[in-house]
């Protein structure tokens, strides 16, 4: 009998899987567009995100790190901005925008000359994916009188859009990616190689291919996120008037970046993203953060070795697997033992179950900065109960003499 069971529960347990097999694409994938509007306000959220916009402590405003409104500046305009800033000797000076092609001969002189006298400068590429042979094939540059003395970083960030009107969540990023056989560093990982070499490469050594951001905060936002002016910023007229103490500036990170029009620009959205922090973690309605911000999140993450690990694709299908066999015993005793009670019974495991688990998830990413990945266990669970009853009631029985017997058995009258 104990063997018949145990059985059953692997049978039971490989039904579950084949069921998620055949129709995961149709059920666990479209499930939400059958509630719209509702699907379309979780399409955009993780369980974790309710973490990081409701859970987390304030954190510390990030000192080393001050960015700097470019806003619609001329060449020119920044060429100043950046002489004023370099006087006061920050040790890093980072440009998270691009410089294409010729305009005004004047500012583009002053732009180059003045990029010239930055010791320790970075800016900003954009690497090409083609679609044909589907890898990385080119990097776009600032002309080259702009960037012939500065490092490069590839300012890319993932997210889920297609294009620039699409929902833009940025969670993610790539350290490092090989563009024709060479190594390109991402523009905030190669900002925090210049300013702590050690630090940096110790970032890198973890190896992995993709990483998840660690939010800190953000510059002024007027409530756009929970953790507004966790970072120092300047805007034009700041920098131009010199209304900054040195110490804010020397021997600091600087990221010259756009942050609208001007410092706190909520109708901004050009290089601008949703992210984890957005005040409302569940249909969001306003981009929260700017590209630039984003880049400064990542080098606090690496300054702070303030890292998040996540759980590998084989772990999470080892979760699934554990989570099957378990409700399949469990469910197949109740169904053995007191049939009666199987449809409420089991609901009743399923919804305590997930509860659990959700809560070990945002307890753990919360404690930890572990993030499991958990939507296969999850999904198994949410099933388990139906499609084992279907197992026993359709499937088994079909396997059977008695079983086909009753099935296609005439009453006689």
């Amino acid at each position: 009998m104990l063997r018949k069971f145990w059985l059953d529960v692997l049978f039971g347990t490989i039904f579950i899987f084949a069921v998620i097999g055949l129709f995961g694409s149709i059920v666990a994938f479209k499930v939400f567009d059958v509630f719209d509007p509702i699907g379309d306000a979780m399409a955009d959220m993780e369980t974790t995100d309710i973490v990081f916009s409701q859970m987390r402590d304030r954190p510390d405003a990030d000192e080393d790190v001050v960015l700097v409104n470019i806003g619609n500046m001329p060449r020119a305009g920044i060429a100043e901005l950046i002489r004023i800033v370099n006087n006061y000797n920050p040790k890093v000076i980072g440009l998270d925008t691009f410089f294409y092609n010729p305009r005004d001969s004047i500012g583009d002189l002053m732009l180059r000359d003045m990029l010239s006298y930055v010791p320790n400068l970075v800016m900003a590429s954009k690497l090409h994916f083609n679609e044909e042979t589907e890898e990385l094939d080119s990097i776009a540059t600032s002309m080259p009188a702009f960037s012939k003395d500065a490092h490069l970083g590839f300012a890319n960030l993932i997210t889920a859009a297609a294009s620039q009107d699409d929902l833009k969540v940025c969670r993610s990023f790539t350290p490092k990616q090989i563009v024709n056989g060479e190594e390109q560093l991402a523009l905030a990982v190669q900002l925090a190689m210049q300013f702590d070499p050690e630090k940096a490469q110790k970032f890198l050594d973890r190896n992995n291919e993709v990483e998840y951001v660690n939010y800190r905060g953000n510059v002024l936002d007027y409530g756009a996120t929970e953790y507004g002016s966790r970072y120092f910023a300047l805007d034009v007229e700041q920098v131009f008037n010199e209304d900054f103490v040195p110490e804010l500036i020397e021997g600091k990170l600087i990221i010259f970046c756009y942050l609208g029009e001007y410092l706190g620009d909520r109708r901004a959205t050009e290089d601008k993203y949703f992210t984890p922090l957005n005040a409302n973690y569940a249909g969001k309605a306003e981009l929260d953060m700017f590209g630039g911000v984003i880049h400064a999140n990542i080098i606090s993450m690496i300054m702070n070795e303030d890292y998040i690990d996540a759980m590998s694709p084989t772990m999470a299908w080892f979760w699934a697997v554990v989570a099957g066999i378990f409700n399949v015993a469990l469910f197949s005793l109740i169904y053995k033992r007191i049939p009666r009670w199987y449809d409420g019974t089991t609901k009743l495991f399923q919804l305590l179950e997930l509860g659990v688990l959700l809560f070990l998830i945002l307890l753990i990413f919360d404690t930890y900065n572990y993030k499991m990945d958990l939507t296969y266990a999850l999904i198994v669970i949410a099933i388990s109960g139906d499609a084992l009853e279907v197992y026993y009631g359709v499937v088994k029985n079909t396997f059977t003499r008695e079983g086909r017997r009753e099935l296609f058995k005439i009453n006689k009258l």
